[in-house]
């Protein structure tokens, strides 16, 4: 940064402290922002519709597409924080209502803000009271939420002579995009490439209410030539920029005020490494692309993907590629346990504890206690005249563990991030070895497997460690695993059933391991990806084989409940306590 930005940013800083540029007179205690409420309005939201309703961030005063809301970032128009807590809760009150009565523009509409915020204007009053009639008991919130509005409008127009605005209450007209596919060839994306290098910074951009996502035009990059216009001159179109080369070099940090400016609508994919990540919430619109060329040369296993759309599989649709691990990394394991050792003693004796439990099996012909039902039982049939049973005992024995799990792990460039420091993929390595070695010391089955995916037609599936493979040849292998491509889980759960269902044990689970949404490289995103998860678990549910998901992020995301179940996930924000959640769980499966 040069000295003349380094004197602009830090004055523009000075500026917007102390002469008030955005100011709100709101304390800060007050102000609600959505993120701190999300998982409540998704509540209210669902119970109000009967449907898995998403609650994304709005640019401003936000609106519906669909099973959408978006809602804005913070309120804090009122002085108390119960207060600015209503607004949210109106609004979904409001949407629910504007969605049943279908107020919105059609889907694939192209209109402006403007045009979008005074068609919500006009149908405001129609809205109200029918959402009145409707929930007669919220009158008096609503009412409230209108007047902190209102009184906040006119304060503002006193200071600064501005029409009133009133669009935070009743938003906008929104549109969503056709999900269409766009037919074109783009391409399959690099498979050969690697990462040279891990994410070393991340930061949280504005939030989008929808992106294209456009094709890179390789020659306008290979025939860019620099250029500067000394006059500066304003023009009647927005400028869109020229194609540049992708150098990947994290200047994430030094630009994140800058980029905060930019309307980021239009985003590129590309295999090219990049050491910084720059999050946002966001929506694609149509013209996705659907990626039509295959590794034709190599042997793939065809699966179904579930199309929410049309309500029907799309048949063979992913092509999964399953392989062998064979490298090994034998001094990661060896660290990994070295490291970790107090961890795996005290894991294996809470193991230990648990296996020599003694189970009460009751109707035993002897054992060492009376059982009370099977004694009311004879009793009952003595007295009616009836043989009675002699199993009246109870025995306390150690059960017999008949199960088989097998751990899917999300090996993602995702998983290449951090989290408290910590490496996501190193977390779930460590974690893999330190429970692989206690199933081992133990004698219960278990199989390893990971996975990621370029396209649905290049799904890679690894097999670490089946079913009857020892762990001392195995265990060497985890530390060879690297973090690729993306995160197509349904063709990875479809493909581990079919695994696991050889198996004959009473129990049979798969434990996904991952850190995030659905997503790959052609369309996977949003409802049409987590529709086919869900999909991909009810198939689970079809053969009895039961499905548990531990989620390494910061926090719970809106969209796990709807895609896993409520009891059938664990969200964990700190990687260490993965190893210790591995072992809960597999503990409750053998209860």
């Amino acid at each position: 940064m040069g000295w003349e930005e380094f004197t602009f940013k830090h004055l523009l800083r000075f500026t917007q402290r102390w002469i008030g540029f955005g100011e709100n007179e709101t304390p800060i205690e007050a102000r609600v922002t959505l993120t701190e409420i999300k998982d409540r309005l998704s509540i209210l939201a669902k119970a109000l519709t009967g449907e898995n309703i998403e609650i994304l961030t709005a640019e401003r005063e936000g609106g519906y597409q669909r099973n959408r809301f978006f809602l804005p970032k913070e309120y804090s128009h009122a002085n108390d924080a119960d207060r600015n807590s209503e607004f949210y809760i109106f609004r979904i009150l409001y949407l629910t209502e504007q969605r049943r009565l279908r107020l919105n523009w059609k889907d694939g509409s192209d209109k402006g803000k403007e045009e979008s915020r005074e068609k919500a204007k006009f149908f405001f009053a129609i809205v109200l009271e029918s959402l009145k009639e409707r929930y007669p008991g919220a009158a008096g919130l609503i009412a409230s939420v209108i007047e902190i509005e209102n009184t906040f409008q006119n304060k503002n127009i006193q200071n600064s002579k501005i029409i009133p605005d009133l669009s935070f209450l009743h938003g906008s007209w929104m549109s969503a995009p056709f999900e269409t596919n766009d037919k074109k060839d783009v391409g399959t994306p690099n498979v050969a490439s690697k990462r040279e290098n891990s994410i070393e910074t991340e930061e949280e951009g504005i939030a989008r209410e929808k992106a294209e996502s456009i094709e890179i035009d390789k020659k306008s990059q290979e025939d860019y030539t620099l250029q500067h216009h000394f006059e500066k001159v304003d023009t009647i179109e927005e400028f869109n920029g020229n194609w540049r080369d992708f150098d990947g070099s994290d200047e994430l940090s030094e630009q994140k005020e800058a980029l905060q400016e930019l309307d980021l609508r239009n985003t590129v994919r590309s295999d090219d490494p990049t050491h910084s990540i720059f999050r946002t919430e966001f929506l694609f619109g149509s013209g996705v692309p659907d990626i039509r060329d295959a590794r034709a040369d190599e042997k793939s296993i065809p699966y179904d993907e579930w199309d929410v759309s049309k309500k029907k599989y799309k048949k063979g649709y992913c092509r999964v590629f399953p392989q062998e691990l064979v490298r090994e990394d034998p001094v990661f394991s060896r660290r990994a346990l070295a490291e970790n050792i107090s961890v795996l003693n005290t894991l294996r004796s809470r193991f230990n504890r648990f296996v020599n439990e003694r189970t009460a099996v009751k109707r035993q012909l002897d054992g060492e206690d009376l059982d009370l039902d099977s004694i009311v039982d004879y009793l009952t049939d003595v007295l009616c005249s009836r043989s009675p049973s002699e199993r009246i005992y109870l025995s306390k024995r150690k059960m017999l563990r008949d199960i088989s799990i097998l751990v899917l792990t999300d090996t993602s460039l995702s998983t290449d991030s951090f989290v408290d420091n910590r490496r996501i993929l190193d977390v779930e390595k460590t974690s893999l070895i330190l429970f692989g070695q206690l199933c081992s010391e133990f004698g219960d089955r278990f199989q390893m497997d990971s996975f990621s995916s370029r396209t649905r037609n290049h799904c890679d599936y690894f097999s670490i460690k089946k079913f009857e493979e020892p762990w001392e040849k195995a265990k060497n292998k985890i530390g060879a695993i690297q973090a690729s491509g993306y995160t197509r889980i349904g063709p990875a759960i479809r493909h581990a059933l079919a695994r696991i269902k050889r198996e004959t044990s009473s129990k049979r689970w798969i434990l996904l391991l991952s850190d995030g949404k659905p997503n790959d490289y052609d369309r996977y995103e949003g409802r049409y990806g987590i529709e086919d998860v869900k999909q991909a678990i009810r198939e689970c549910e079809k053969y009895k084989v039961g499905f548990y998901a531990l989620a390494i992020d910061k926090q719970a995301k809106q969209y796990l409940p709807s895609m896993l179940g409520y009891s059938s996930y664990r969200i964990l924000p700190n990687p260490s306590r993965l190893p210790d959640a591995l072992t809960d769980f597999y503990m409750k499966l053998l209860r």
